[in-house]
């Protein structure tokens, strides 16, 4: 068993792993996803896993937290992979995107306690390049997975591509409100301050709103929790009056509609989520949320773990492969073309902390 501090919730959750894992899920492949080619050029391919893993590979998963639906459907992800290509995972989970420092020393241990791959989701984009210049050196086989850091000491990446997801927000939004109609003033919650994701999101964001009357009146930055989401939503409606919008994390969105709803303001302030969860998904089949952007986070999760063995089992060092795989926004017209089981995990599914390659 792989050694680690700073995880009390393991001994209790790991309870679950029988009942939660379930039988492995249908196949994922072939995905449609963009590779970024050593060149800088892009490439449309489809992505097709290994049969099967040569050997039992100890990897370790480690996540900035398991607190929400968008994690929880990247672990079904990571454990009906790991099943099918026998290997051994164990999960880290951080505690939440202030938590840098516990994130490197469960990486740490989990590296001593036999890890021959990471599958990182960092908690930053900064913060982590000693860490992985040091995995490196050892040659621990690096997966930069979902968020994306700021280092090249990394084997390859696989990414949801947050900047596509809120610039097909934003354009959503901009086509709905070109330059020259009435402008449309947003409140914009991208999540927490400083992780890879909220940089990418506001950067994909003001691109895709660019030249349209959609304007950004104020943004907050918070903890992807609810009660912290629910008082960033609280704040923006008790400051700007005059909102039409308020976009963001899809945590943001799940806390906004009862707030809206109880104050009577959901039908003069619409709510549009950069991401769907369980929640989301559900209020967009109401109207409750009127757009959310639908990435196959079931799916690039267990892409992330044949990537690791795939590397593992390379013969030579090879350049960093770079993979997105890619979203679209649907409304409460199109959300059933959604295929949802590459998307969410089982409703009664729950954390799965390690699982024996068996």
């Amino acid at each position: 068993m792989i050694k680690m501090r700073n995880l009390t919730r393991v001994a209790v959750l790991s309870a679950f792993m029988a009942a939660s894992a379930g039988a492995v899920a249908a196949n994922w492949w072939p995905i449609v996803a963009n590779e970024t080619m050593p060149d800088g050029s892009i490439k449309q391919i489809e992505y097709v896993p290994l049969e099967k893993a040569s050997q039992v590979w100890p990897i370790c998963i480690s996540y900035p937290h398991l607190k929400d639906p968008f994690f929880l459907a990247a672990n079904y992800g990571s454990v009906n992979e790991a099943k099918r290509l026998g290997v051994k995972i164990q999960t880290l989970d951080a505690g939440g995107y202030t938590q840098l420092n516990t994130q490197i020393s469960q990486i740490e241990d989990c590296v001593a306690g036999g890890a021959k791959a990471v599958i990182m989701v960092g908690v930053a984009a900064d913060g982590m390049g000693n860490l992985l210049r040091s995995l490196a050196q050892k040659n621990v086989v690096v997966i930069d997975a979902v968020n994306g850091v700021k280092s090249d000491d990394v084997a390859a990446r696989v990414l949801t591509n947050p900047r596509e997801e809120a610039y097909n927000t934003g354009k959503y939004l901009a086509e709905k409100h070109p330059a020259g109609s009435p402008k449309v003033r947003v409140g914009w919650l991208p999540g927490p301050a400083g992780a890879g994701f909220v940089e990418a999101f506001s950067a994909g964001f003001h691109e895709g709103i660019k030249g349209s009357a959609v304007e950004i009146v104020e943004t907050k930055y918070g903890d992807v929790g609810k009660e912290v989401q629910a008082r960033l939503v609280e704040d923006m409606i008790q400051t700007h009056k005059d909102l039409d919008y308020i976009v963001g994390t899809a945590v943001m969105a799940e806390a906004a509609v009862p707030l809206l709803k109880s104050r009577r303001l959901d039908d003069k302030i619409k709510l549009v989520s950069v991401y769907t969860t369980p929640g989301v998904y559900q209020h967009l089949k109401r109207g409750s949320i009127e757009a959310a952007g639908v990435a196959p986070v079931v799916d690039t999760a267990s892409l992330a773990l044949d990537m690791a063995v795939r590397m593992l089992e390379a013969k030579e060092k090879q350049p960093i492969r770079v993979i997105n795989t890619t979203s679209k926004v649907y409304t409460k017209d199109t959300i059933g073309n959604v295929d949802i089981n590459g998307t969410l995990a089982p409703a009664d599914f729950r954390p799965v902390f390690s699982y024996d390659g068996k």
